[in-house]
């Protein structure tokens, strides 16, 4: 089961978040960044989650809940519609609250992020830059759905212990499960108690496409598992339930 709720906070809280790297990488982002300056609020329902798009000279940060004033404000009754608008199952149209107006930032926004779905889901894309965001956005959803998928977070309860995944010599990010609240982190940390390591950016994006056999790549040393076994068995129900939550895309050549 899918929770609607939980959903829209692996949107807000993990794929948005890409857009700030996404901008400072690359040119083309770069480049629809520097087409707006403003603020863009995102709001789900009267207490759900809220993250602010700002956009400032050709940059991109994303800030978690709502932080002073906007000039555009998109208020969505239910966590589903929302969600229906992200992942393009269905009409997904919020209500303006603010800056309906301003239909220079609502484009600039959804041309980025039409950018970024390409990044993501075109083999064209720079393979660096694709395994990049699509770890941080794996690292930050598995925290998220970790804390807030009821199933989940009664697993995560359990477990103490960091993990990290990443490329070897390349990018990596860890998720820290110690404290009771998973959070995670861009970037190698502390020495962690599991690695998740794979040779190359080519052959993340690969098993994150479920195009090759994990199994047979860590029989021939391509992907590296070390450390705690059984936290990595329960890290390995994290990341299927990950891939319920967000479903890869068939990738265009």
């Amino acid at each position: 089961m899918i929770y609607e709720g939980v959903l829209a906070k692996v949107y807000l809280g993990a794929v948005l978040p890409v857009l700030e790297v996404l901008s400072g990488e690359d040119p083309a982002a770069s480049s629809y960044a520097g087409q707006w300056t403003g603020r863009i609020r995102f709001a789900v329902g009267l207490s759900g989650p809220r993250c602010d798009v700002v956009f400032r000279d050709s940059r991109v940060k994303v800030e978690p809940g709502a932080r002073g004033p906007s000039d555009i404000y998109l208020f969505f009754p239910t966590a589903a519609m929302l969600n229906a608008l992200f992942s393009g199952r269905g009409p997904g149209f919020p209500i303006p609250l603010k800056g309906f107006t301003r239909l220079k930032g609502l484009l600039v926004f959804s041309r980025l992020a039409k950018h970024m779905e390409t990044v993501l889901n075109t083999d064209a894309a720079p393979e660096k830059l694709r395994a990049r965001l699509t770890l941080d956005i794996l690292a930050r959803a598995l925290a998220i759905i970790s804390r807030n998928d009821p199933e989940m977070r009664l697993l995560a309860e359990k477990v103490h212990g960091t993990v990290r995944l990443g490329i070897k010599d390349g990018h990596a990010v860890q998720v820290d499960f110690t404290g009771g609240e998973p959070k995670s982190v861009t970037g190698a940390g502390p020495s962690p108690d599991l690695l998740l390591q794979f040779a190359t950016d080519d052959l993340f994006l690969q098993v994150s496409q479920d195009k090759v056999d994990v199994m047979a790549q860590a029989c021939l040393l391509n992907v590296v598992f070390q450390g705690d076994l059984h936290l990595g068995q329960v890290v390995n129900i994290f990341l299927d339930r990950v891939s319920e939550y967000l479903p890869p895309k068939e990738v265009a050549a």
